[in-house]
């Protein structure tokens, strides 16, 4: 059967997306509805087909959720709160009426903030090839579309063969649809929406860094390498219905609009979740299955160390192969350090972790087990519970995490490359951690150095490159890897 709605070309890996719309690809699944429905899971209504007037970013599930409390895997749910938009009308105009006319005398600026009710669990993260449903028992999921000849498949169908993925978000299953194309379902976890509404106590920014880092430990375990780790690609187990805010119009609502406009489907407090919060890794689009080499070297050609979000800087010098392990422990411990390391005044471990995550001594950056280890040892199972319970948001934090500790946007002025997290620890720290001289990430040598400002110019990496393959040939260095496409 064809898939619906779609042009003879159709083919989901091409980026931009095949689709250039919310409402186009909202067709194309509603299209899919009856086949999922035979399947056992129930697609949710697009947003144009409410009586609400959303855009077809969002949608409505269609059966009420039973559960207060749905079983791992599935992320906890919420009913209590009463969902509602609240959004901001457009300014109006007063008129008065001269010789017969209305004629515009003064615009309002006040805003009229109108609230709307809509059934709860909306989805806001539908972004085209992955849409939200819910199963037979009425429990929330996502379904994805892949390839059926793509690594992603093959990443999906490793994964499944395993009786537990700790810090990975599980697959549910895998719906064959024809000879190219399949779905696979998935629990469906919230969104992220900023540590600084999450992390509020030491014990948060420890299960949090403990849990990614067992996730990454677990992808690596069976030597999938992740190759996009961000914050956009974590989720965490609490679906919450609250009040939504919004900045424009309902009717014309828009997530990607450069207005601001957001839709959190979460608290901006942890005081109404009563259970462990767990985090997990999402979305193996660039993921792949590395195979064991006969010189026990991970290698890949670094035009695959492709990093939107973050850089661990293992191939800014022109190198022709890189690590995807250790590149993934290093994006991922830059991605820490931007949202964490002005913590180390109060989580003083935090800084021997980060700095072996990005070390550019890359024989002594951690793997992601021992990474995983550490944390566990010094972010969690090593401080009393006092320890544990201090607060990040308090007055009397440390000057040197500024007014607003909490925030986790990068310091303009203190990029992770520079910014010296070994300053204003604590004493005892040094005392009870005599080893941490070992830790301390060293300058960056000057070749180095170099070769990077060298290689920020397209000519200066070429440059670079064609000295690197003259090297290897005479056996000088690493050459070019191939690779399974």
């Amino acid at each position: 059967m064809p898939l619906p709605n779609t042009r003879p070309d159709f083919d989901i890996d091409v980026r931009p997306h095949i689709f250039h719309s919310p409402a186009e690809w909202a067709l194309f699944w509603h299209g899919l509805a009856p086949w999922f429905e035979c399947r056992g899971y129930t697609l949710h209504t697009p947003g144009s087909k409410t009586s609400l007037g959303l855009s077809d970013r969002f949608t409505v599930p269609v059966r009420d959720t039973c559960h207060a409390r749905q079983q791992p895997p599935f992320a906890y749910t919420d009913i209590s709160a009463q969902p509602e938009f609240i959004y901001d009308s457009d300014p109006r105009e007063r008129t008065l009426k001269i010789d017969g006319q209305s004629r515009p005398v003064c615009r309002s600026r006040t805003k009229s903030f109108v609230p709307i009710q809509v059934p709860p669990f909306i989805a806001t993260s539908n972004t085209g090839r992955v849409y939200a449903a819910q199963d037979s028992l009425s429990r929330h999921v996502y379904l994805k579309i892949l390839r059926k000849d793509s690594e992603q498949l093959r990443v999906v169908e490793m994964l499944r063969q395993q009786k537990q993925t700790p810090g990975v978000l599980p697959i549910l299953d895998v719906l064959e649809y024809d000879e190219d194309y399949a779905f696979i379902a998935m629990p469906r976890w919230a969104d992220i929406p900023g540590p600084s509404h999450l992390l509020r106590s030491v014990r948060d920014v420890g299960e949090f860094v403990v849990d990614i880092l067992k996730g990454l430990d677990t992808l690596h375990s069976l030597r999938i390498a992740h190759r996009d780790m961000k914050i956009n690609n974590m989720v965490m187990n609490h679906l919450l219905s609250l009040p939504v805010r919004a900045l424009r119009p309902l009717q014309h609502l828009d997530v990607n609009s450069s207005s601001g406009s957001t839709l959190p489907l979460v608290t901006d407090s942890r005081d109404t979740i009563h259970h462990r919060l767990e985090f997990g890794i999402i979305d193996l689009d660039f993921a792949m299955i590395i195979p064991q080499s006969k010189n026990g070297k991970d290698r890949l050609p670094s035009t695959l160390a492709w990093m939107q979000e973050y850089s661990a800087m293992d191939v800014a010098q022109g190198e022709l192969v890189y690590d995807p392990f250790k590149y993934d422990v290093g994006v991922l411990g830059v991605m820490l350090c931007e949202m964490l390391q002005r913590f180390t005044p109060v989580i003083p471990n935090l800084a021997p972790l980060l700095d072996r995550m990005t070390t550019h001594e890359l024989t002594k950056r951690f793997t992601a087990r021992q990474a995983h280890v550490f944390a566990e040892k010094y972010l969690l199972q090593g401080l009393s519970e006092k320890q544990l319970q201090q607060s990040l948001t308090t007055s009397n934090s440390p000057s040197p995490l500024g007014n607003n500790p909490s925030d986790h946007t990068p310091l303009p002025t203190s990029p992770w490359t520079s910014y010296d997290r070994w300053a204003h620890l604590p004493l005892s720290f040094f005392l009870e951690f005599p080893q941490w001289s070992e830790y301390v990430t060293p300058r960056l040598p000057r070749w180095k150095a170099w070769l990077r400002q060298v290689c920020e110019t397209e000519e200066g990496r070429r440059r670079v490159k064609r000295i690197r393959k003259t090297l290897a040939v005479v056996g000088i260095g690493e050459g070019l890897v191939y690779h399974r496409s």
